[in-house]
């Protein structure tokens, strides 16, 4: 029986997030494709240098992606030392911070056990999550397939980094102030040209992209939600105890930012009314070290991370996403539509998305406090049609039909071209691979 090709998907180790989401997804259309999925996990920044206690969290909740084959690349102190040096010497100590964290994930390393694995794959393309996981990819394709291998890479760019770096002022390792937005878009250009298809997932992205590289073929792929996941949520078991406002928020800045706004803003104008607020997620740790009066007044919300978000859901009467920031698309506007959600957003939380043909289904943005605040008490009076707009909304825009026709294509492109590497060039390069290690 003739191996299935295979697929190295690549991303950032972030479990149990909206990325981990997208990651989710895009494994499950490779898997109803016919490929052998591997993900591999890279880090990219100092704290994830070295493993330590928290690792062995961390890769459950990867392995939650369902994946044929998970591996953990590693970043070890002596490569994280030794690839500001490299990276110096490569960018003339002229690179940018996005420089930077490529640098970082091309030194993270897989095991030789992983790479005999990996070296045995058919493997017919890449795909990469994040740019800045794609220096971690060019050398693993290197690495596997030797110097002259062009196996394809779709690299889905999931937010224009540039203005997510300049947004929360990330300093240059070089400089030791921030990049100016030029320079970060003009290094994130460069390295979109090492890619040979790339998706996003906004409009807004996509967009920008295609204008900054129009030679490369470029697709927009919205996320979708998995049917399993609603109808896991539709199915549970009726809680003891309903949430009336639900906010689920990783630890990016750009949920702290719209967790201070509602708590500060939003919730005095409905606090008389007594709904019972949950925050669920790594927000939590970031809200109680940098405010922490406004966490200790509003303890009893913060629920932490969770290993599952159903019973959450099952639960809840209304999603808020009170964003008042934030780039690329929102995968908890997705999840709450896709779910039947009553759901009150600000225009930040529709970013990326099509707003006509969300309006069409009913669903609106609200962006002062008040109009935030009128919205909950709108929606939780009637659930029922609250819930029926969500779900138009879903189906309108992001089904997974329409989502996977897109990858389809992506795919085609990438794959249709010259052929990536003759089948002779790549079995002698095993075939030496295999006796270098026999000696």
């Amino acid at each position: 029986m003739q191996q299935s090709q295979a697929v190295i998907i690549v991303g950032p180790p972030w479990p149990r997030s909206g990325t981990a989401r997208l990651l989710r997804n895009q494994i499950n259309y490779y898997r109803q494709r016919g490929f052998f999925t591997t993900f591999i996990s890279v880090p990219f920044s100092w704290y994830l240098v070295s493993p330590d206690q928290g690792s062995k969290k961390t890769a459950e909740g990867m392995d939650e992606l369902g994946a044929d084959r998970m591996l953990s690349a590693t970043l070890e102190q002596k490569r994280y030392n030794a690839a500001k040096y490299k990276t110096s010497v490569r960018h003339a100590f002229r690179g940018t911070v996005l420089d930077w964290q490529v640098a970082l994930g091309r030194a993270a390393r897989l095991g030789d056990e992983d790479i005999n694995f990996l070296a045995k794959l058919p493997v017919a393309l890449f795909n990469v999550n994040h740019v800045f996981t794609l220096g971690f990819a060019l050398d693993l394709r290197k690495r596997l397939f030797g110097r002259s291998c062009t196996l394809p890479i779709i690299l889905e760019t999931h937010d224009v980094q540039s203005y997510l770096l300049q947004h929360r002022g990330d300093r240059n390792p070089w400089t030791r102030r921030p990049d100016r937005l030029e320079r970060l878009i003009k290094s994130e250009a460069a390295l979109l040209e090492k890619a040979n298809v790339l998706i996003h997932l906004s409009a807004d992205d996509f967009g920008f992209f295609q204008a900054l590289r129009p030679s490369k073929p470029h697709f927009l792929a919205f996320p979708t939600i998995e049917e399993s996941f609603a109808r896991a949520v539709s199915s549970a078991n009726e809680p003891a105890e309903r949430i009336d406002l639900l906010f689920l928020g990783a630890w990016h800045r750009a949920n702290f930012e719209a967790v201070k706004w509602f708590l500060e803003e939003v919730w005095p104008l409905i606090a008389d009314r007594q709904y019972n607020l949950k925050i669920v997620g790594y927000i939590e740790s970031v809200v109680r070290r940098d405010l922490p009066r406004l966490y200790e007044a509003f303890r009893s919300c913060f629920v932490g991370e969770v290993p599952d978000l159903i019973p959450y859901y099952r639960a809840a009467r209304c999603v808020i996403a009170p964003m008042v920031s934030g780039t690329g698309i929102s995968i908890k506007t997705i999840e709450a539509l896709a779910l039947s959600k009553p759901f009150v957003g600000t225009s930040k939380a529709f970013r990326g998305m099509p707003m006509d043909r969300l309006k069409a289904s009913g669903i609106q943005a609200h962006d002062n406090a008040k109009e935030f605040a009128d919205a909950i008490v709108r929606t939780l009076y009637d659930e029922e049609e609250a819930q029926a707009r969500s779900r138009a909304a879903y189906d309108s825009v992001f089904s997974t039909q329409a989502s996977f026709a897109v990858r389809d294509e992506a795919l085609r492109a990438a794959t249709t071209s010259p052929e990536p590497m003759p089948l002779l060039r790549r079995l002698t390069h095993r075939a030496l691979r295999i006796l270098k290690e026999s000696k």
